[in-house]
């Protein structure tokens, strides 16, 4: 198998979940897009139906108008997709305190809004891949 057909069964295999306000999921669909990686959209609130219609491989979580919030619903989103890696969307580059509290807590890693365009499909990749992300 050359390492082209690899790369693009790993794609198929991807199963990405956004859980993110409007505008922050259609940057996410757009970005991961364009590399071929689909992904599915919902709201904190509607964040049950969708992972439990649609298990993921890589929950992203968005953390950045509310910290607190996203880490207060760690725990539930990581029982709901218990084998999916949770990666945070920070509006900053996380503070070490929070970035330890989301580990604690079941997260894989953190990205800041500022890098989505250049990391996000590297990042999710490598947390399909079960490693961390912190850049």
């Amino acid at each position: 198998m050359t390492q082209s057909t690899a790369a693009k069964i790993f794609e198929a295999n991807l199963s990405i979940v956004v859980v993110a306000d409007a505008s922050l999921r259609r940057r996410c669909h757009t970005i991961l897009a364009a590399e071929h990686i689909a992904s599915r959209g919902a709201s904190l609130a509607d964040a049950h139906r969708v992972l439990r219609r649609y298990p993921p491989s890589v929950l992203l979580l968005d953390a950045a108008r509310s910290p607190r919030r996203a880490l207060d619903a760690l725990p539930l989103l990581r029982r709901l997709s218990p084998n999916a890696g949770v990666l945070l969307l920070g509006r900053r580059p996380a503070s070490s305190t929070l970035l330890l509290e989301a580990a604690r807590r079941g997260a894989w890693g953190h990205l800041a809004e500022r890098d989505l365009s250049r990391d996000l499909p590297k990042a999710v990749r490598m947390v399909a891949d079960r490693q961390s992300w912190l850049p």
